[in-house]
């Protein structure tokens, strides 16, 4: 992560992960631009609340993140043929201060096993150590002093990372009623009426950066033609009618959509979630390619909407089946991104970035 997006250095040469004591004296010896990792303390989080002692459980890890550079020279300024030295302490002060920025801009890390699929996504959460704590953890490195760091937390890491983790599906008819004497007032929405639909905003995707994550949107076309933005709908009329969705992306990458769906039958039985429907099911899963049909560059505007960001897809069979009684479809965009293996950098694996999710109901009850 860091290796590919630290750029303020002539080079970040490798990552240690280990005691200071241990690997800062070697570091110190090489004329490298380094990075030390401690992770002085694990904490204990718990079982999910729909786990069991099947399920891995997770832990927040406390990391202490340490530069170690060296001397070096560099122009006075751009074009410039005569050199400035740079100090030890400065080239490690522009470290840490691009581990910062990169932290910031990608607060996530994806943790894959070892065939390539995401097991966990963990949060960099900035950890502000008091002068007293950073002491604390200093005066257990032997024969060194302290050094240059930041600290973070990173959360939640499943332990073992390896064994799968089956989630709570998701809930398809709570079958729930709220009773109550609501009023508007005047020229307000219609009385006893509360829309609990998320409003689609304005929204850029850092198409910047290799695994970028698409956003969607369902685009519904008003009777005076114009748009309206979604991530919540009721589809009413003809099902077989293809559906447009806005997808805000990078040119020239591409999408899979998938569906999710749930539908009560006539008979008032219930098919539960069917996950990622296959694409031998055709329209289920289609592919998207943004080499022959560009992408409005990386942008959702509910108040400016393009027509190079918008897709037509059609409902999954189910929905339509003769018995489906009421239906509710989960659809959501991946980007499949390559990268090297953090274990192998030799060999590339593909990671899935998932989009946002769309609902999208209807049926008679």
């Amino acid at each position: 992560m860091f290796l590919n997006h630290i750029a303020d250095v002539t080079v970040l040469d490798h990552i240690r992960i280990g005691h200071p004591a241990d690997n800062i004296k070697d570091l110190d010896d090489a004329d490298d631009h380094c990075l030390n990792l401690f992770f002085y303390n694990v904490e204990y989080d718990g079982y999910p609340a729909d786990g069991s002692s099947d399920n891995p459980f997770y832990v927040r890890l406390n990391c202490l993140i340490t530069a170690v550079s060296h001397k070096t020279s560099e122009p006075e300024s751009p074009g410039s043929v005569s050199n400035r030295d740079v100090s030890k302490g400065e080239n490690e002060l522009r470290l840490i201060g691009e581990v910062m920025r990169v932290l910031h801009q990608q607060p996530l890390i994806s943790i894959s096993d070892t065939g390539g699929q995401q097991v966990a996504m963990l949060q960099v959460i900035p950890n502000a150590l008091n002068l007293d704590n950073l002491n604390h953890i200093w005066s257990t490195q032997t024969d060194i002093s302290y050094r240059l760091s930041v600290a973070y937390e990173m959360a939640l890491a499943p332990v073992p990372h390896t064994l799968p983790v089956d989630p709570a599906p998701l809930v398809g008819d709570p079958r729930m009623t709220v009773w109550g004497a609501m009023s508007r007032d005047a020229g307000a929405e219609r009385e006893g009426e509360i829309s609990l639909k998320p409003m689609v905003e304005y929204l850029k995707v850092d198409t910047g950066v290799d695994n970028w994550m698409p956003h969607i949107c369902v685009a519904e076309t008003l009777p005076d033609t114009s748009k309206k933005l979604h991530y919540v709908f009721k589809q009413q009329g003809d099902l077989d009618v293809a559906i447009e969705i806005l997808i805000a992306g990078k040119a020239g990458g591409a999408v899979k959509l998938f569906w999710n769906v749930w539908r009560k039958k006539t008979n008032n039985s219930v098919v539960a979630w069917e996950e990622a429907i296959a694409d031998t099911r055709i329209p289920l899963e289609k592919v998207i390619n943004a080499a022959t049909v560009d992408f409005e560059p990386g942008t959702v505007d509910p108040a400016n909407i393009k027509s190079q960001s918008l897709f037509q897809v059609l409902l999954p069979d189910d929905v339509k089946a003769g018995d489906t009684k009421a239906w509710q479809a989960v659809l959501y965009a991946v980007h499949e991104w390559v990268h090297p293996d953090p274990v192998d950098p030799t060999v590339n694996i593909a990671s899935s970035i998932k989009s946002n999710t769309l609902l999208l109901y209807g049926g008679t009850g």
